[in-house]
């Protein structure tokens, strides 16, 4: 009787000791990573301040956790949009942007298990030379539960695997990013066209839309229309095999024109679209093709037609092809 009265005295000290202990330790905890990123500030910012965008590089995702749902709540990259999950491996959890800096920070709320765990974080970017210094911080309240004291001792080893790795894959995503055209979301307006639907291999491109725009600048000189806008191309089909397109190519004039042989006269109504903004060699620009496919699959942007062109040089007068200026347009819902 007596062992068993010193062993519960025994545990006892112990478990007031382990108490003691633990309201002398800290309160708050810090953790703090950073990586330099040879990218633009607002690419990165752009990567960071919009929740949809963190399922490129964050660490908490669908392919560590394939039963985790993810709720967008908001719109995002606005302050008070949130960002829910709930799975079996990264369980319940919730992020509120809370504060943006375009090109500066990225501030958000944090918070678990039915918010009984929170914290706030943030994403800090600062320009150094040709670099950016992203910082990646945590920090958070253990209160006064001893349990969660004693686990603030082990937040930096546990976090610091995830962050470095979230860091690392941002790093690769954003400067994959360099040679990326400018690109936006834009409303193309209505607009008279005339048109001719042509069919070529890649090696004939230049012939093909060479007689169509000799054509229709022909018809136009003599119709009493005008240039309204920059020639352009849509893509109506593509053979991958062949490597052949079915095209239309038209050019826009200030009114409703007529019918001409071949020449259809079109109204093509107002629409949503993707633009890029492509400098070069018209044999060089699928590149750009696959930037703006990527964004728009990003952005969960849906494609509603075929690829445009908008060719703004003229190669007749531009001579120099690394100046070429082509405007690609996706439509989108």
């Amino acid at each position: 009787m007596k062992t068993c009265k010193k062993i519960f005295i025994g545990l006892l000290g112990l478990i007031v000791l382990l108490l003691v202990i633990a309201f002398l330790l800290p309160s708050k905890y810090h953790v703090e990573r950073n990586t330099f990123i040879m990218a633009n500030k607002l690419t990165i910012y752009d990567l960071t301040s919009h929740f949809q965008k963190w399922d490129l590089w964050a660490p908490w995702t669908q392919k560590i956790d394939s039963t985790a749902k993810f709720e967008l709540v908001g719109p995002d990259g606005e302050v008070g949009t949130k960002r829910i999950w709930d799975g079996k491996i990264l369980r319940d959890g919730e992020m509120v942007l809370t504060q943006l800096i375009p090109g500066e920070l990225v501030a958000y709320n944090l918070s678990f298990h039915k918010g009984d765990y929170k914290s706030k974080g943030k994403l800090t970017i600062e320009a150094l030379g040709d670099s950016c210094k992203v910082s990646w911080i945590d920090d958070g309240d253990l209160g006064y539960n001893p349990i969660s004291r004693y686990m603030g001792l082990f937040m930096g080893k546990m976090m610091n695997p995830d962050f470095d790795k979230g860091l690392s894959k941002l790093k690769t995503v954003a400067e994959q990013r360099k040679s990326w055209p400018k690109m936006k979301e834009t409303t193309i307006p209505e607009q008279f066209v005339l048109v001719i639907v042509d069919s070529a291999r890649i090696k004939d491109y230049k012939k093909v839309m060479g007689n169509a725009f000799g054509e229709i600048f022909k018809y136009i000189q003599t119709s009493g229309l005008k240039q309204n806008g920059s020639p352009f191309s849509i893509c109506l089909k593509w053979d991958s095999v062949t490597k052949s397109s079915v095209m239309k190519i038209g050019v826009p004039v200030n009114k409703e024109g007529k019918n001409n042989g071949r020449i259809a006269a079109e109204k093509i109504p107002a629409q949503n679209a993707v633009m890029g903004y492509y400098f070069g060699p018209y044999d060089k620009i699928e590149s750009a093709y696959n930037a703006l496919a990527q964004y728009c699959k990003e952005g969960k942007n849906e494609i509603t037609g075929g690829p445009w062109e908008i060719y703004i040089s003229d190669p007749m007068i531009e001579k120099d092809s690394m100046k070429f200026e082509t405007h690609i347009l996706f439509p989108i819902k």
